[in-house]
């Protein structure tokens, strides 16, 4: 009886953790440049009321829908980077194209004029609070300032934050803990920034940019300087059948502990331990030698802890 109290106490602690934040990752470019796994892939950057139906992270259907309400231009930038920070929870394929638009119009009419771009997210539970990591990235040897506005509108009002572009790797920008309105609906928009001044053949066209989106539901509000923040913390690939890799980050040093526990709760090993200072890491873990099975991994530091699935094959 104690055992079986034990493992209801477990389950219902984690299933608790689980639900309570619920990722959602969505990739905007090229068809031929798709994120594989459980990414949402919205190819058609230009055609009025194009809905893509999302599943989270761990490949569910969330009921939700995105919507381009505010087209972007109908070509897609695909000079984004390839070699992405490793503590980004998106990968290559999700940074190295994005739709983008301008604030003049092209002589030749091509692409259209598009000063803004934007969508609405629907069918999000109004209980329930989004928040929202932005990247967006454009190589280029100008180095010139390609900053977008991002404002995001819910029950609360807009919020807004600053991303620029330009030959970024590393950025993102973020907002948090957006209510939707009271029909479960969030707008997006994207604009060139207050300090764009990008050019082509020397003249000002303000390009703006939307690469990709990691966006996190939860029942309570999200802290900016939280260890378990979304987007601070990457597990992939998962499922896996070998080598799995965990990237975090750390805003100050920290005793950073990961544990691993099969589904009843049972301590199974130990995969770090360390001191580490303030900097972004990827522990690699073979996972061989394990059963396969679905596992809980918690992650400590600095008093904070986070725990997420993990699907052993």
């Amino acid at each position: 009886m104690k055992k079986i109290t034990l493992l209801i106490m477990f389950l219902a602690t984690f299933n608790s953790l689980c639900s309570a934040q619920e990722i959602t990752l969505i990739d905007f470019g090229l068809l031929g440049q798709i994120s594989g796994g459980n990414w949402n892939n919205v190819t058609d950057s230009a055609t009025l009321n194009t809905s893509t139906f999302l599943i989270n992270s761990e490949g569910e259907s969330t009921g939700e829908i995105i919507i381009l309400t505010d087209p972007f231009d109908d070509e897609i930038n695909g000079f984004g980077t390839t070699t992405p920070d490793a503590a980004l929870p998106f990968g290559a394929k999700a940074t190295r194209d994005s739709f983008f638009g301008e604030s003049r119009e092209f002589t030749n009419n091509t692409p259209s004029l598009e000063p803004t771009g934007g969508f609405t997210f629907t069918g999000l539970d109004v209980n329930e609070l989004y928040s929202f990591k932005i990247f967006a990235s454009r190589m280029n040897e100008l180095g010139d300032n390609r900053e977008t506005l991002y404002t995001i509108t819910g029950d609360g009002g807009a919020q807004t934050a600053l991303l620029d572009a330009s030959n970024n790797e590393t950025n993102v920008a973020a907002i948090f803990n957006v209510k939707p309105s009271d029909i479960g609906e969030i707008t997006f928009q994207a604009e060139k920034g207050p300090n764009n001044d990008s050019t082509q053949d020397g003249i000002d066209y303000n390009f703006y940019y939307l690469g990709s989106i990691e966006m996190t539901k939860t029942e309570t509000s999200l802290s900016s300087d939280s260890f378990s923040t979304s987007g601070l913390i990457n597990i992939y690939p998962n499922p896996s059948a070998e080598m799995v890799n965990v990237s975090f980050s750390l805003k100050e040093s920290a005793r950073v502990k990961m544990d691993i526990y099969d589904v009843n709760g049972k301590f199974v090993k130990t995969i770090l331990n360390e001191e580490k200072a303030a900097g972004s890491y990827i522990q690699k873990w073979n996972s061989t030698s394990m059963a396969a099975g679905l596992y809980i991994l918690e992650i400590s530091a600095d008093n904070k802890k986070y725990r997420s699935k993990l699907i052993l094959k």
